[in-house]
């Protein structure tokens, strides 16, 4: 994926923040609805982070250039799009999966079994659908505050195993 002078390819550490955004999404949301937080506060907590993970597109300059000459000017467009491609589309789906299940739709093993194959099939095909996941964890753990730990260790396996279903044909070439 490339869009001008900025490329999303050949770096294996972009699977890093593409699986760890929705988690991160899930324990501060999580956090927010445990001390009576709403809305607002898990928006600014979205905004943080995209801020705090396009933060690293600046360190990387400032400490790890990879050419002679970049200033931290360079490293800007770094600081929005990385927060906006990695958490900003995590963070909405995963708003419309806590709305859904924590208002319209029953957390049973029905919905639960089609938000996991709506997040596999938006997984392999278009990249994103890892934020489904991330609301129903929401929606589960604000349910019953006593399994968040639980909860969360769930999501990061399936975060692993549904966010490297992308990769699976690279496994076996025809």
């Amino acid at each position: 994926m490339a869009f001008g002078n900025y490329a999303l390819y050949g770096n294996g550490a972009l699977i890093v923040p593409a699986l760890f955004a929705p988690w991160a999404v899930y324990w501060g949301w999580a956090w927010v609805l445990a001390r009576g937080g709403a809305a607002l506060e898990m928006a600014l907590f979205v905004v943080g982070l995209a801020l705090g993970v396009g933060a690293w597109s600046v360190l990387e300059v400032v400490f790890f250039p990879q050419q002679p000459g970049l200033t931290v000017l360079d490293a800007l467009p770094g600081l929005v799009f990385n927060g906006a491609f990695f958490v900003i589309p995590a963070a909405l789906l995963a708003g419309l999966a806590f709305w859904l299940f924590s208002s319209r739709m029953p957390l049973n093993s029905l919905t639960v079994f089609a938000a996991g194959f709506a997040a596999a099939f938006l997984s392999a095909l278009y990249g994103v659908g890892l934020g489904i996941l991330t609301g129903l964890c929401v929606a589960a753990a604000r349910k019953d505050p006593s399994r968040s730990v639980a909860i969360g260790i769930a999501l990061l396996v399936l975060l692993i195993v549904l966010g490297n279903l992308p990769l699976l044909p690279a496994l076996f070439p025809a």
